[in-house]
């Protein structure tokens, strides 16, 4: 068995928990640089505002609607993510982070738990230790475990377990197959030329079918509605086929000194998202992107992949690489809008192989990093950097109803009076 959990209106409900007057109210949080809309409240849904408008297009049903903005405060959204999980890991003896609002708990080897009782604990306890609203499906494959989520959400439950087959046949025989996990735009359109509307009716079709129209990715989905586990939770390291670090500038950038300090920037987060997973990367891909929108301007898309000398997660050599590799893309006379760094090559630490003539200092590079993750943790993200991420970031992305950090800087935690 498997428990599939998320955060409801994930964004919004961090927002709402230090902030308790936008209850009832509409809600939307907007995208990098203030674009689209990537989070809403019910009552934003229900006044017709979609996932990804763009912000200047629902400016005046905003309005109308006496509407609170924010723009993505990416620092209290993850810090509210780590709490989530650390309180689900009580749960489970093993659990899968699927993203930052959601993930899924193995619940097979429980014995004795009646599964009833233990996903509701799981539902009330969470709420009460986060204070962000959740809803858990749990069913016998991870597919199923997701549409029951997506099902109980529907009913306006808090939880659904589906742990017989009358319960699951009953779930699955309206359920649209467009909400089925895994079932994209383009398998959708095929499936509804076969006649496909429901899981039910995704269910009724012949295996060997599916897979010859669907290849095997569609066959695993197909036995996994029959209640025949196919995907396996795998640890992180195994998972992750690249870590990347990307945003887009605030204002067209047409010099290299900005763009180098973005790429540092981004090279930092990557690096010190491969020491928390505590991996090394092998290889560093740096990109260039001008905006493909904006047609009177010149496109430029370049990108290159780098081998880094030796498997590394220090921030230091990784940032080295990624300027180096920007030099040697950048072309002036374009406008650039945004840039990116991806690690990719990735393999646990203590994995890293040496030759005998190497004098890559490791060990002093591992013990600089530790030292500047211990400042950071302490004193703030950001705190010590390397002098090729400049302070100043004028080209940052635009940020104009950000709300306060409220539990990562120490300057905006609440005061109680």
């Amino acid at each position: 068995m498997f428990a599939h959990v998320d955060i409801n209106n994930c964004y919004v409900s961090c927002e709402r928990l230090f902030n308790p007057t936008l209850e009832n109210r509409v809600v939307v949080v907007l995208s990098n640089n203030d674009g689209c809309v990537i989070a809403r409240s019910n009552e934003a849904k229900a006044i017709g505002i979609k996932m990804a408008d763009a912000e200047f297009m629902v400016r005046q049903n905003l309005k109308e609607n006496n509407a609170v903005i924010f723009s993505s405060n990416y620092a209290l959204y993850a810090d509210m993510s780590a709490r989530l999980m650390n309180n689900l890991a009580r749960y489970t003896y093993t659990l899968m982070v699927y993203s930052i609002d959601e993930a899924f708990l193995a619940l097979g080897n429980l014995p004795g738990v009646d599964l009833e009782k233990h996903t509701a604990a799981i539902s009330e306890n969470v709420m009460r230790h986060t204070g962000l609203p959740i809803t858990v499906g749990v069913g016998p494959t991870m597919a199923l475990a997701k549409l029951a989520n997506k099902a109980a959400k529907k009913q306006k439950k808090d939880y659904l377990v589906l742990d017989t087959g009358d319960k699951i046949d009953a779930t699955v025989k309206d359920f649209p197959i467009e909400d089925v996990w895994g079932i994209g735009l383009q398998y959708y359109h095929k499936l509804i030329d076969f006649g496909v509307k429901t899981a039910q009716d995704f269910r009724e079709l012949k295996a060997d079918f599916v897979r010859q129209h669907m290849t095997v990715q569609g066959w695993r989905l197909h036995q996994e509605l029959w209640g025949r586990p196919c995907n396996v939770v795998k640890d992180i390291a195994e998972r992750s086929k690249g870590i990347e670090s990307s945003q887009s500038f605030n204002s067209y950038q047409t010099e290299l000194e900005p763009i180098e300090e973005a790429v540092s920037m981004h090279a930092a987060t990557v690096a010190l998202k491969l020491r928390q997973q505590q991996s090394m990367a092998l290889t560093l891909t740096i990109y260039l992107r001008t905006n493909k929108h904006n047609v009177k301007h010149d496109q430029h898309y370049p990108s290159i992949t780098v081998k880094v000398p030796f498997a590394a997660n220090s921030t230091h050599q990784l940032t080295r690489v990624a300027v180096q590799a920007m030099r040697a893309i950048y072309q002036p006379g374009y406008n650039y809008l945004k840039c990116g760094v991806r690690a990719t090559g990735i393999i646990p630490e203590g994995e890293v192989q040496f030759h005998l003539f190497t004098s890559y200092e490791h060990g002093r590079e591992q013990q600089l990093a530790e030292l500047m993750d211990t400042l950071n943790d302490r004193y703030g993200r950001g705190t010590l950097r390397l002098g090729s991420d400049s302070f100043e970031r004028k080209w940052a992305m635009k940020q104009d109803y950000l709300s306060k950090q409220y539990t990562t800087n120490w300057k905006d935690i609440l005061v109680a009076r």
